[in-house]
């Protein structure tokens, strides 16, 4: 199992959890909330629920026609039933786009997109004084040993319009001489600093790589990488999307080698039929904000609030839907990211959001409102 199905495996709902969900329907609180006007973070979860409202919403068992005919990379992240749903149909694109940058190409072959979010297919294909060979046992054994491996790159996602390799190559190749690709903090902000795309408009948010394959005939490594966008007003439709890719490191014996001296980019224009899904909430100084798709939640509040941490916020999250049902997003979300600020010392939060990726796709046109403590967000 490579370190793409380690990370991804628990999307899955496990199989426990309709007897979970239906345990905590017998539990449940069955009074309602009547004044949502009232910010007043809940103190447990009301986990009022069965697994077929859960259906309902995620891509469980739908059992309808293959809609659309992805890879099977997406079909490991987002289960085989995932192509059958109408939210795969509308966010799918066949990108096929290819950058030749020297001695390294790079191709994007498929896409799922919406305002906010983006998940690719991208193949990074090696130089040829790369060997395949040493390549492919590196990949194969680099669960088993400390000493051979194949280190991920960094992706930076930029919001610009085309940019060409040859005019990033003249402004940073300078630079590039200068760094040691090997070292993963070099790696990992050498994206971030103020490089020539910096200046164009970096995409600030959750994102995520994870190993797909590797095609020793085409000495290809894949990968499947994510961004979802924090920023209020960013649409990652609205004009091309720049990915700048830093060099895989192979780990031989021991020894780590970048693959290539400089960084690789791509650029193409994400498409796809709009599902996001927004709204806001503003009472008495306090304000409250969500921001839906099929792939994503964004929720922020701001005007004092009764969290310690950004978890507090993603765990007091939940969504309504058109029949009343209430679901935990810490049901359905992987992980989160989040930001936060303090007033001096106050042990509580005056601002705080998350962004989180979902476990499956979500059928927004079934979601109401997303609730916050006793907070309703409508949405439309």
């Amino acid at each position: 199992m490579n370190r793409y199905h380690e990370s991804m495996e628990h999307c899955a709902p496990p199989p426990e959890l309709e007897t979970r969900l239906r345990e905590a329907v017998l539990s449940a609180d069955p009074e309602r909330n009547t004044h949502p006007a009232v910010f007043r973070p809940r103190g447990f979860f009301r986990k009022a629920l069965l697994a077929a409202v859960l259906a309902v919403v995620l891509t469980l068992s739908v059992g309808a026609a293959v809609l659309v005919h992805w890879d099977d990379i997406f079909t490991d992240r987002f289960g085989p039933e995932g192509a059958e749903t109408p939210m795969a149909e509308k966010a799918f694109q066949p990108v096929n786009v290819s950058s030749v940058c020297d001695d390294v190409t790079l191709t994007i072959r498929e896409g799922l997109v919406d305002e906010k979010s983006i998940y690719l297919i991208l193949d990074y294909q090696l130089p040829d004084t790369v060997d395949p060979e040493t390549v492919e046992m590196a990949y194969n054994s680099r669960e088993d040993t400390q000493k051979d491996d194949i280190e991920l790159p960094s992706i930076t996602y930029y919001a610009t319009d085309d940019v060409a390799w040859d005019d990033l190559k003249a402004a940073e190749q300078d630079t590039w001489a200068t760094l040691d690709w090997t070292d993963p903090l070099t790696r990992l902000f050498y994206g971030k600093s103020e490089n020539t795309l910096s200046r164009t408009g970096r995409v600030n948010g959750s994102s995520g790589l994870g190993e797909a394959g590797y095609d020793p005939v085409t000495n290809t490594l894949s990968y499947l990488c994510y961004i979802t966008g924090d920023d209020d007003e960013l649409d990652l439709t609205a004009q091309p999307l720049t990915l700048l890719v830093t060099p895989p490191v192979l780990r031989v014996n021991g020894v780590d080698t970048a693959v290539t001296d400089h960084p690789a980019i791509l650029t193409f224009q994400p498409m796809a039929v709009s599902q996001t899904l927004t709204g806001s909430y503003r009472h008495d100084g306090f304000f409250a904000r969500a921001v839906l798709s099929p792939m994503s939640i964004y929720v922020e509040v701001s005007g004092g609030t009764a969290y310690q941490d950004m978890g507090d916020l993603a765990r007091d999250t939940s969504l309504v839907l058109l029949d009343g049902s209430v679901l935990p997003a810490a049901d359905l979300i992987l992980g989160y990211t989040g930001s936060g600020g303090r007033d001096t010392d106050d042990s509580f939060l005056f601002s705080a959001s998350f962004t989180s990726q979902f476990q499956q796709l979500l059928d927004v046109s079934q979601v109401a409102a997303v609730q916050v403590g006793d907070i309703q967000i409508p949405l439309e």
